[in-house]
C-alpha cells in the first residue's frame, strides 16, 4: 500500500538529477555574461553584469540602470558577475542614495550629508545610505529623523541620530513567529544574518525595538490613539482581550438580567478558574528596568502587588483536606537564586481565556521570606499562596455584580475564609464584602478524585446549573505557555511581564476567532448526549416506585439547599452493602455432614450439586496454578502439589458420595456416567417409542480421571430427551436454584467491586509515594479481590448457561443479561475506562432486581429486605439524573453563549465606530489613519460575527428547538455566493436592520475566513489581526 506522501516522493525520484541541474543552473543565469558581450535588458548596452534577486526577473542589467529602476527599492540585494561567479552586491556598493521624507521622490531641500542605516527585514539585513529632507511642514518646523524614518515604515533603535532600523514586517513577522512557534529573538535574528552573511560579522541586536513594537501595537488594537487621553491615560486591563462569550453588562446581556429568577438567572454566571504554574521562574539576576504599561494587560500592576506581598499578615490556615495535592508541595518549595516561584492566573472557566488584571507572579527564595514581616516567616506557605491567588482574583473581579463559580484546585481549602480575607486582608482598591454575593467553589475534573470522600460539593459533575464546565482548561493555557516561560526566565522582570502579556494575548485572539467552529461542535455534541442521557435516566427511572423517586429527590434537593447540613449525599456511594438472607438451603447444613439418600429431597440434592460444581471451578483454577509453578521451578513446589492433591481426594469423596444421591434422584445418569458420552444413550431414546431400550453395555473402569474433571451431569446438563426421563419437578427445582445462584453470584460482584472501589481509593489516597513495599502489599490485596470477582462472574455464567438450557427464552433473560468482562465495572466512574463522568453509563448489573418483582424466586426459601437493592442504586441513580441536568443545562448554555458572541461582536464594532470622531482638530493625516483604522477593526468584528452566524444558523434551524432571535439579524446565514474569481464564499452579512453596517466589511471578511481557526482549543497563538 502507497501512502499519498510515499506517492509523491516516487513520482519525483526519476527526475531527481534534472531537479539537481536545475538548481545549479541558477547560480549561472540565462545569459553567456562571462564573454562580456551581454546586451542590458534596458538600454541593450553591451557589457551586463548585474542582477537583482529580490525582482522576479532574472535579467541582467548595466549599472545605470539598475540603480535607476532601484532608486526606490532601497532593501533589494544585487549579485554582479565578476568573471568567474556572481558576488553578492548592494545598491549602497554601487552609491545608491535612498531620499526620505518623500517616498523615493526628489527633495526640494535634502540634506547635504548622506548616512549609512543598517536596515533588519524579513529579507535579511541590509546596509543603505540614506539623505535626510529637511524641508519645512506646514507649522513650519523641521520633521524629525526618527519620524521619517517611521513614515518609511522602518522603526529606528534610538530617536537621537539613528544608525538602525527595523522594518515594520521584520516586526511582524518575528511577532508572529513567536507566538506561534515560540522561537526567540536571539534565535530569529541569527537567522537573518545568516541568510545575508552567514560569516558572523551582522550587526548588534536591538532587543529593545521588539518591546516598543508590542507595546505600541498593543496600544494601537486597544484603540488608545483614538482616545484624547491617549496613551497616558489608559487604565489597568484597558489592552486586554475580553471573553466574548462570557457574560459582561452593557455588552451581550438583556438589561433586565439582574432580575430574572434563578431558575434562568444561572445562564449569567460568569465561570473563573484559578492555577498556578510552578515551571515559570524568573532568575535574579539583578536587573531593573523600566516597564511598558505597568498593568494595561493581563498582569496585575506591579507596584500595588509588591506593596500587598509586603503587608502579608500571618494567616496560618491548616489544611483539613485529606488530599496532599501538588499545588500545596509546589507551593512550600523555594529556590535560591529566583525572584519568582511561578505564575498565578485567572481564566475563564468555560473558554480558557486569560482575564485582564488576573497574572501574577509568585514570590519566592531566602531573600523575599526575609522581607516578610517577623509574624509570616515561620509558616508562610498557606499566607503566601493564599493572598496572592486573593489578590488576582479580586482584581480581575473589580466591578464585576454577577453570580460567580470559582474553580480552583485546592477550593476545599482555600474558600473557608476567603470571605474575611476579602474583606480585611486585601489593599483597599479591590477590598469588598463578598457574603451578599452568590459565589460557589467547585474542583476541576481532574482534580476532584485525589480529594476523597466527602467532596461532592465541590463536584462540576453533581453541582446544579454548571452545564459541562470541564474547568481543566487553564492546564492545556500552561502547556501552552511553558514554553515561553523557558525564555522568559532569563530576561528582566518587567520585560518577562510584557512578553508574556503578549503571549496571553495571542493566545486570546485564537481562542476568539475559533469561537465558531468551537461552539458549534459543542453544541452538536450536547444535543446528542442530552438525548442519550436523558432517555437513559427516564428508562432507569421506569423501574422504581414512584415513592422512591419522590423520595430521592426530595434529597436530592436537601442537599443542593444545603449539602453541608444534609444528613444525607446522594452523589457519593457509601462504600457499604446489605448482605442477601440467602436460601433456607444454606451451604452450612450440607456442610455438616451428608444425608442418608432417603433423608435427601430433591431440592437438597440439586444444592448440594451447586456447591460441588463451584468447587469444580475452584479445584480447576487451583491446578492451574500449581502446574504453572510446576513448569516455572519443579523443585520448590512439592508443598503445594501435596496440598492440591489432598483437595481433589477430599472433592473425589464428596462427589462419589453425592453420585450415591444422582443414582436415586437420577437413574438415567449411571447409564452413561463412565463413558462420559450421553449421545448413544439419547439416540436410542429418541428412536425407542414403543419398546424399550436394550440394557447399556457395562460400566468400564476409569481410575485416571482428576477430581475437577469428573463430569457432574445435573439435568441442565443432560440433552433434552434424556431431561424428559427424570421425575416430575426436578427440572423446575433446578432452574429455581439457578436463578437464585445468578442472583447471588451478581451480589457478590457488587459486594465485591465496593471493596475494590474502597481500596483503589485507599491506595490513591494513603499509599501512593510512599514506597514499592507498601504498594505491593496493596496490589496483592487488590489482585486477591479480583480474583473473587472472576469466581463470582464465572459462578454467574456457568448459572446462565444452565438457565439456557433448561428455559430458553423465559422471563429470567429479561433480568440476567449476559455478562461480559466490560460490564464488571463500578460502583461510580472507572478512571482507566472513562474520560468523564457526563459520558458514563451505569452497568447494568446495578440495575437488576431479584425476580421479576424484586423478591426472591419462587421455591426457594427466605425473605429479602425490599429496601436492598433500592440502596445499592440510589447514588447510579442520583448520578444518572445529574448527567441528564448537566447535559440539559450544557444545551442551554451554549444557546446563550452564541447569542452573547454575536451580540459582543456587534457591540464591538459598533464601539470601533464611536472612536472614529473622539478627537478634534488633528493633522488630516492622522484623521484619515484613525478614522480607516476604526473601520478596519470594526470590519474584523462584523466578519467574525456573520462567520459564526453562517457557521449557526444552519445548525440551529435542523433542530427542534425555536431559533433565537438574534438569527433574525442574519436572514442569509450560511448561502452560498459565487465571487468574480469562481472561489466559493460565504456572504452572510447583517441585515439593514441591523445598526453600524458597511459594505467595506466583505474584504475583512474575505481576510477572516482565510485565517479562521479550526477549533479554539488548539495551541497556537497568532496575534489579532493588524
Amino acid at each position: 500500500m502507497c501512502f499519498p506522501l510515499q506517492k509523491k516522493i516516487a513520482e519525483w525520484l526519476p527526475m531527481r538529477e534534472e531537479f539537481l541541474e536545475e538548481l545549479l543552473r541558477y547560480y549561472g543565469g540565462e545569459y553567456a555574461v562571462e564573454t562580456g558581450e551581454v546586451p542590458c535588458a534596458a538600454c541593450e548596452k553591451p557589457g551586463a553584469t548585474l542582477r537583482c534577486t529580490a525582482c522576479a526577473t532574472r535579467r541582467v542589467f548595466c549599472q545605470s540602470c539598475i540603480e535607476a529602476s532601484h532608486n526606490r527599492l532601497p532593501l533589494h540585494a544585487l549579485e554582479q558577475w565578476d568573471g568567474k561567479k556572481w558576488v553578492k552586491r548592494s545598491l549602497r556598493d554601487l552609491g545608491v542614495v535612498f531620499q526620505l521624507g518623500h517616498d523615493g521622490a526628489q527633495c526640494p531641500c535634502s540634506a547635504e550629508t548622506t548616512h549609512r542605516l543598517v536596515i533588519g527585514d524579513v529579507t535579511g539585513i541590509h546596509q543603505v545610505q540614506v539623505r535626510f529632507c529637511e524641508c519645512l511642514d506646514g507649522a513650519e518646523q523641521f520633521t524629525y529623523k526618527w519620524v521619517q524614518l517611521f513614515r518609511q515604515r522602518w522603526f529606528p533603535a534610538t530617536t537621537h541620530r539613528p544608525a538602525t532600523a527595523f522594518t515594520f514586517r521584520m516586526l511582524n513577522a518575528f511577532q508572529e513567529l513567536n507566538l506561534q512557534g515560540k522561537t526567540n529573538l536571539y534565535d530569529y535574528w541569527r537567522s537573518l544574518e545568516r541568510i545575508t552573511d552567514n560569516s558572523g560579522s551582522g550587526p548588534p541586536l536591538a532587543s529593545h525595538v521588539v518591546r516598543l513594537w508590542r507595546h505600541l501595537t498593543a496600544l494601537k488594537r486597544g484603540a488608545r490613539c483614538h482616545d484624547p487621553t491617549g496613551a497616558a491615560g489608559t487604565r489597568e486591563g484597558e489592552l486586554a482581550l475580553d471573553c466574548p462569550a462570557c457574560p459582561h453588562p452593557g455588552k451581550n446581556l438583556p438589561e433586565d438580567w439582574q432580575s430574572a429568577p434563578p431558575e434562568i438567572r444561572w445562564i449569567y454566571t460568569l465561570f473563573l478558574m484559578l492555577d498556578a504554574n510552578f515551571r515559570a521562574k524568573l532568575k535574579d539576576r539583578g536587573l531593573e528596568d523600566a516597564e511598558l504599561g505597568p498593568g494595561w494587560s493581563y498582569y496585575v500592576e506591579n507596584s500595588k502587588f509588591r506593596a500587598h506581598v509586603a503587608s502579608i499578615g500571618n494567616q496560618n490556615d491548616k489544611s483539613t483536606c485529606s488530599a496532599e495535592h501538588k499545588a500545596i508541595q509546589n507551593a512550600n518549595l523555594r529556590k535560591d537564586g529566583y525572584i519568582a516561584s511561578g505564575v498565578g492566573a485567572v481564566l475563564c472557566a468555560q473558554h480558557a481565556l486569560v482575564r485582564k488584571n488576573a497574572a501574577g507572579d509568585l514570590p519566592n527564595g531566602e531573600k523575599y521570606v526575609l522581607s516578610l514581616p517577623p509574624s509570616v516567616r515561620a509558616n508562610p506557605e498557606f499566607t503566601i499562596r493564599y493572598l496572592i491567588m486573593d489578590y488576582l482574583l479580586f482584581s480581575t473581579l473589580l466591578g464585576v455584580v454577577l453570580m460567580l463559580l470559582i474553580s480552583y484546585d485546592i477550593a476545599c481549602q482555600w474558600h473557608k475564609k476567603l470571605a474575611r480575607r476579602a474583606r480585611e486582608d486585601l489593599p483597599p482598591h479591590i477590598r469588598r464584602e463578598i457574603t451578599e454575593m452568590q459565589i460557589r467553589f467547585a474542583i476541576p475534573k481532574k482534580h476532584i478524585r485525589v480529594h476523597g470522600p466527602k467532596h461532592s460539593q465541590f463536584s462540576l459533575n453533581f453541582l446544579r446549573w454548571v452545564g459541562r464546565t470541564y474547568a481543566e482548561g487553564i492546564e492545556a493555557h500552561w502547556a501552552h505557555m511553558n514554553p515561553v516561560a523557558l525564555s522568559a526566565r532569563e530576561m528582566s522582570p518587567g520585560m518577562r511581564r510584557e512578553h508574556m502579556d503578549d503571549h496571553w494575548g495571542g493566545w486570546n485572539w485564537q481562542k476568539i476567532i475559533g469561537f465558531g467552529t468551537y461552539l458549534l461542535q459543542l453544541m452538536m455534541e450536547a444535543d446528542k448526549m442530552y438525548a442519550k442521557q436523558a432517555a437513559a435516566h427516564k428508562n432507569l427511572s421506569a423501574t422504581f416506585p414512584t415513592e422512591n423517586i419522590e423520595r430521592w429527590n426530595a434529597e436530592i434537593n436537601t442537599w443542593h439547599e444545603d449539602p453541608r447540613g444534609a444528613e444525607v449525599d446522594p452523589y457519593e456511594e457509601q462504600h457499604a452493602s446489605k448482605h442477601r438472607s440467602g436460601c433456607a438451603l444454606t451451604y452450612s447444613k450440607l456442610a455438616a455432614g451428608t444425608p442418608p439418600p432417603h433423608e435427601a429431597p430433591p431440592g437438597a440434592f440439586l444444592q448440594l450439586g451447586l456447591e460441588i460444581e463451584e468447587q469444580h471451578s475452584q479445584s480447576n483454577c487451583v491446578s492451574r496454578r500449581g502446574l504453572q509453578v510446576r513448569e516455572k521451578n519443579s523443585s520448590g513446589t512439592d508443598g503445594s502439589l501435596a496440598e492440591i492433591q489432598e483437595k481433589r481426594t477430599t472433592l473425589k469423596r464428596r462427589i462419589d458420595t453425592w453420585q450415591a444421591l444422582q443414582d436415586l434422584h437420577m437413574p438415567i445418569v449411571p447409564q452413561f456416567r463412565h463413558s462420559g458420552d450421553p449421545a448413544p444413550l439419547s439416540a436410542i431414546v429418541e428412536a425407542a417409542a414403543a419398546r424399550p431400550a436394550p440394557p447399556p453395555p457395562p460400566p468400564t473402569s476409569n481410575t485416571k480421571v482428576k477430581a475437577e474433571d469428573i463430569p457432574l451431569w445435573l439435568p441442565s446438563a443432560l440433552p433434552p430427551h434424556l431431561r424428559a426421563t427424570l421425575g416430575p419437578g426436578l427440572v423446575k427445582k433446578e432452574r429455581r436454584l439457578r436463578t437464585a445462584q445468578a442472583d447471588d453470584a451478581l451480589e457478590d460482584i457488587r459486594r465485591l467491586r465496593r471493596i475494590l472501589t474502597g481500596i483503589a481509593d485507599f491506595k490513591r489516597l494513603n499509599i501512593n509515594g510512599t514506597g514499592q513495599r507498601t504498594i505491593g502489599r496493596a496490589r496483592t490485596l487488590f489482585t486477591k479481590f479480583q480474583e473473587k470477582v472472576r469466581r463470582a462472574a464465572a459462578r454467574y455464567r456457568a448459572a446462565r448457561a444452565a438457565l439456557e438450557s433448561l428455559d430458553k427464552g423465559g422471563d429470567w433473560e429479561v433480568r440476567l443479561k449476559v455478562l461480559h468482562d466490560a460490564d464488571i465495572r463500578g460502583p461510580g466512574r472507572d478512571s482507566d475506562e472513562y474520560t468523564s463522568e457526563g459520558w458514563y453509563e451505569v452497568s447494568w448489573i446495578w440495575l437488576v432486581g431479584r425476580g421479576a418483582d424484586g423478591t426472591l424466586p419462587g421455591g426457594v426459601e427466605g425473605e429479602l429486605d425490599p429496601g436492598e437493592i433500592l440502596e445499592n442504586i440510589k447514588v447510579e441513580w442520583a448520578r444518572s439524573q445529574a448527567r441528564a441536568e448537566r447535559w440539559g443545562e450544557e444545551v442551554i448554555l451554549l444557546e446563550d453563549e452564541m447569542r452573547r458572541v454575536i451580540e459582543y461582536f456587534e457591540w464591538k464594532a459598533t464601539w470601533w465606530r464611536e472612536q472614529r470622531s473622539r478627537r478634534s482638530r488633528l493633522p488630516a493625516a492622522l484623521q484619515r489613519g484613525l478614522g480607516a483604522y476604526a473601520e478596519y477593526q470594526a470590519a474584523i468584528f462584523e466578519g467574525l460575527a456573520s462567520r459564526c452566524a453562517d457557521l449557526w444558523v444552519p445548525y440551529l434551524r435542523k433542530r427542534s428547538r425555536a431559533l433565537p432571535a438574534w438569527t433574525a439579524r442574519y436572514p442569509t446565514a450560511g448561502e452560498k455566493t459565487k465571487t468574480s474569481s469562481g472561489r466559493s464564499r460565504v456572504s452572510a452579512m447583517p441585515s439593514a436592520a441591523r445598526v453600524g453596517t458597511s459594505a467595506s466589511t466583505a474584504t475583512a471578511q474575505e481576510a477572516l475566513e482565510s485565517s479562521g481557526s479550526d477549533s479554539s482549543d488548539t495551541g497556537s497563538s497568532d496575534k489579532e489581526s493588524d
